[in-house]
């Protein structure tokens, strides 16, 4: 498939059944043909991290899933002399696969690479017949001027994710250079512009949460004036 390829960086333990993908700004896959085997690794690189970041979604495996076989993160960069990785930053306790309490994990990346990685079940664990298969889909988006087609799939993508987050399941994606609400939504009194912990953009907070800044931004005003106006005179007085 163009865009893939079998090259590091995969990691240890995984050389012989390793994807990277590059060059790609959207696709899918489904778990059996990305990790035919055990251990096995699958790359997405970010073609520029100071001007995309990536998003991931993961529908989980219907039933029969093997707690700890799957790992999630993303990293800067991996040492092929030292076989370490450089700015690793997990993901797992987002993704919880064996968790059936939320059918869909969101997941949102703003280093170079995000893997997922298969490996053998922990010591004591049964390997169970059944659909353990899952489905990830990936979208590189821009952080400026981001497409049409990109901002509909990712804002879609949000208001799902918001609408199965929790306090104690929060949505993985964090914020988006998508306009996700037009016009804004406008909250109710009481209500405040963090919706379980995520601050939403482009929201309208209500007016007794507003009204204080709106003082003070008042004040603001009225003294920036004063001074406009004392700096006038002294320059008269000095041009005299």
């Amino acid at each position: 498939m163009e865009g893939r390829c079998s090259a590091a960086p995969s990691g240890p333990e995984s050389d012989s059944c390793a994807t990277l993908v590059q060059n790609r700004f959207f696709g899918f896959f489904l778990s059996s043909s990305a990790f035919p085997s055990v251990p096995c690794s699958w790359t997405l690189q970010n073609p520029d991290p100071r001007r995309y970041t990536v998003f991931i979604k993961i529908t989980k495996p219907a039933e029969n899933c093997v707690p700890s076989q799957l790992r999630t993160f993303q990293f800067d960069s991996f040492l092929e002399t030292t076989r370490t990785y450089l700015g690793m930053e997990s993901f797992d306790e987002v993704v919880r696969l064996c968790d059936a309490s939320t059918p869909v994990a969101f997941l949102e990346a703003g280093k170079q690479f995000l893997q997922m990685r298969k490996g053998a079940p922990r010591a004591g664990v049964a390997i169970v017949d059944g659909n353990r298969d899952f489905k990830t889909e990936y979208l590189v988006v821009g952080k400026r001027n981001p497409s049409m087609a990109a901002c509909q799939m990712l804002c879609q993508w949000l208001e799902d994710c918001l609408a199965s987050s929790t306090s104690r399941r929060p949505c993985g994606i964090m914020q988006t250079p998508c306009l996700c609400w037009e016009p804004p939504p406008q909250l109710s009194e009481g209500q405040t512009c963090y919706h379980n912990g995520i601050y939403l953009e482009n929201c309208l907070p209500s007016v007794k949460e507003g009204g204080k800044d709106a003082e003070m931004n008042g004040e603001y005003d009225d003294l920036f004036l004063l001074f406009s106006i004392m700096t006038c005179l002294i320059s008269s007085l000095i041009n005299m």
